[in-house]
């Protein structure tokens, strides 16, 4: 019972959120189809450098079902913090959720949740028929599926933290969305959006393995189309959970940090 009544206001936040996302859905559904722009682009140009062959290791079909994929996750994924939580405090818009009984937090997981959800619905069909059209070879298994979904979790977690620590440098600054383009341009060339991680050469592919931006985006990818051996995934699952920690860690200090300067300039 305590459990439920502590699930109770998140959810009916959520739900008002979906409401209001639903207004909304022509221009969600507009900035979702963007999303799945760029990884067309990349499946062509990697499909055309491969031909009839291969680009270390990877055939047309690898790449067609990598950034099919791509299309998915990246959209599960994808932080919006910078653009609805940060603005609430820099415009003081913060204040009244800290009279409320419940995280702000939340008010941002609830956005995400909404948009994701409502996009999803919306691109689904246009997922299916790309799918239907290209049909791609996955060479994924119920052991790939099942971790896929544990990474995926990993990896939606740690790209929300990633954008909630950055919306909250809107305490200090009005320029957070520079940090956050840091970040981003870091997840294209190191997060598997370019291209796949096991395609970069030499330091760059070895920092991305060890760096959290492809434990937000292609590590669970590599995972469900099995491109990684046991022993990787293993390490991969390790460390994803280790960035998750150190970020919920970081977004932690952060809030309480700012918060403190909030109330100190008298919001």
């Amino acid at each position: 019972m305590t459990f439920r009544l502590g699930l109770a206001g998140p959810l009916a936040m959520l739900r008002a959120e979906m409401a209001d996302m639903l207004q909304y859905r022509v221009v969600v559904f507009l900035y979702a189809l963007w999303g799945f722009i760029h990884p067309i682009v990349y499946m062509a140009v990697w499909s055309a450098v491969a031909g009839e062959g291969d680009v270390g290791g990877l055939r047309q079909s690898d790449f067609t079902a990598y950034y099919l994929t791509f299309m998915i996750v990246s959209h599960l994924t994808v932080a919006i913090e910078i653009y609805t939580f940060g603005p609430m405090i820099q415009y003081g818009r913060l204040s009244p959720h800290l009279l409320r009984p419940m995280h702000p937090v939340w008010v941002a997981a609830a956005r995400n949740l909404s948009y994701k959800a409502v996009a999803v619905l919306l691109l689904i069909p246009i997922w299916t028929a790309l799918f239907l059209v290209l049909r791609p070879e996955f060479g994924a298994t119920p052991a790939s599926i099942a971790l896929f979904m544990l990474s995926l979790a990993g990896a939606v977690l740690l790209s929300f933290l990633a954008g909630t620590g950055f919306a909250l440098l809107a305490f200090w600054t009005t320029r957070s969305g520079s940090s956050w383009e840091i970040w981003m341009g870091l997840t294209f060339l190191l997060g598997g959006q370019v291209a796949p991680v096991e395609l970069l050469p030499g330091v760059m592919g070895q920092l991305a393995a060890a760096l959290p931006m492809r434990y937000t985006l292609g590590f669970p990818i590599e995972v469900l189309l099995n491109r990684l051996p046991p022993g990787e995934v293993a390490l991969g699952l390790a460390l994803q959970a280790g960035w998750v920690a150190a970020a919920a860690v970081i977004v932690a200090l952060v809030w309480r940090a700012g918060i403190r300067h909030y109330e100190a300039v008298g919001a």
